[in-house]
């Protein structure tokens, strides 16, 4: 063998053995953290997900920035259990962990150009934000620091990943974080209850979500990730694992007694069912995995048919039982709107340049968050701030898209964007900086959903 070739041998040996040492360490990181969330639920103490979030800090400092941004899409499903209380407030570990990520992110790319256009709308949207200070205490401005750096970390993160990002790595990771808030939900209503099947329309498995519409979201999201990874996988095994993760991810979601989710996933599953038969040859693997699906469930419903009955009695009872009461029916969001629209339209200046994100329910006097991602848009940064945050999202769109020009998205791939949609018309979004990671986690699936030919390229993270 000439010394070319050995260099050449070598330097790909090297490269295959940095790859695997770095999944064996991300693998890691996601048993430490199901260890640190479920261990502390066991224990019923703060100090394992405290120790979590040093470690983590510091793990982000020292791994790639798409490795770091996996981390924190792992983290989501489990926000209600990794926060930091201090006084007046409660201080989330992934808003502090994205501080470090945007640090992260300026260290490793810091010789590195960023369009103008691109820079100048993310400044146009933070300093819009910005503008209501004059509106905040000290608490708000605190708050405003934080989800400033949330904006900088998702925009430049993604701007920076557009030739390194590997999406089935964060889907597995996010898959992951929705385990282990399942998990850690299963083990609050044993506790709680000492069963699964309470029959109580109010009692709903929240997971370690902290709220049972935000878990059924996340759960919403995951099943149609489910999708990406079903397109590409080529293990016998996984095509029968990957079914099977469906079902129990379904099941806990109708555990939430969400009426949004019983209607979205019947919309889309019968929509990707009709475009699947329509295009059969295409998406032979996902129309594979559709069978599958159903003939778990019709087997799950024949063994289990009473508890399958019952919680499904439960759940249409949430419709059933407030038909002829509208603020039941919506748990008082119309009333909420109905208030937030007063207010919009008894101000002029308001209606047009709001009243700013940070604590708006608070400074409203209202007290309660609106529930509804455009009735909250319109509240705290008007019909201009309304604009620029259009702006902001369609900026994003345009530049993940310049290298797919010709690339025309399947329907599948907006599901999970359909999904953020609808279930953002019933819950808060823009003062969550977690929002921001789910909306450019959802741009990913867009830009990356057809491209296999590029996928199959990167087998890991560079």
């Amino acid at each position: 063998m000439s010394f070319e070739l050995r260099k050449e041998h070598l330097s790909y040996t090297s490269k295959k053995t940095s790859r695997y040492l770095r999944q064996r360490f991300g693998y890691l990181d996601l048993y430490l953290i199901g260890f640190c969330i479920l261990g502390d639920k066991l224990l019923n103490i703060n100090l394992l997900v405290y120790c979590l979030g040093i470690y983590l800090a510091f793990r982000i400092l020292f791994i790639s920035s798409n490795y770091a941004f996996a981390i924190l899409i792992s983290l989501i499903p489990n926000l209600a259990v990794m926060f930091i209380p201090i006084p007046s407030m409660s201080v989330p570990i992934i808003n502090v962990l994205m501080g470090v990520a945007l640090f992260k992110v300026c260290i490793s790319n810091f010789k590195n150009p960023v369009n103008k256009s691109f820079l100048f709308v993310i400044g146009l949207f933070i300093a819009y934000e910005w503008s209501h200070i004059f509106y905040y205490d000290i608490k708000s401005i605190i708050l405003l620091f934080s989800w400033s750096f949330a904006i900088l970390y998702v925009s430049l993160y993604f701007f920076y990943s557009l030739k390194t990002y590997n999406h089935k790595v964060v889907i597995i990771y996010f898959i992951t974080g929705v385990f282990i808030s399942i998990i850690y939900g299963v083990l609050d209503f044993l506790e709680k209850y000492g069963t699964l099947m309470t029959n109580n329309a109010t009692i709903r498995f929240k997971g370690g979500a902290g709220d049972p519409n935000y878990f059924s979201m996340y759960i919403m999201i995951s099943l149609f990730l489910l999708l990406f990874l079903v397109n590409r996988e080529t293990k016998k095994l996984l095509k029968f694992i990957y079914p099977l993760v469906f079902v129990l991810f379904v099941a806990f979601g109708v555990l939430s007694l969400s009426r949004m989710f019983l209607l979205v996933i019947s919309l889309l599953l019968m929509l990707l069912l009709i475009k699947i038969i329509f295009k059969m040859k295409k998406n032979k693997k996902i129309l594979f995995f559709i069978i599958s699906v159903i003939s778990i469930l019709f087997l799950f419903s024949i063994f289990f048919i009473a508890d399958f009955t019952s919680i499904i009695n439960v759940l249409l009872s949430r419709f059933t039982d407030f038909i002829g009461d509208p603020s039941a029916l919506t748990s008082n969001r119309n009333v909420l709107a109905e208030q937030y629209l007063q207010l919009l339209m008894s101000d002029t200046k308001d209606m047009i340049f709001g009243i700013g994100i940070q604590d708006y329910h608070l400074r409203s006097g209202i007290q309660l968050q609106a529930h509804n991602i455009i009735l909250e848009l319109l509240v705290v940064w008007g019909i201009v701030g309304f604009l620029v945050f259009i702006l902001f999202v369609a900026t994003l769109l345009k530049y993940g898209n310049t290298n797919r020009k010709d690339v025309k998205n399947d329907f599948i791939s907006w599901l999970p964007i359909i999904c953020m949609g609808i279930s953002y018309l019933s819950l808060n979004a823009m003062s969550n900086e977690s929002f921001f990671l789910l909306l450019l986690f959802a741009m990913k699936n867009l830009q990356e959903f057809d491209s296999l030919e590029n996928y199959l390229m990167k087998n890991d993270y560079g």
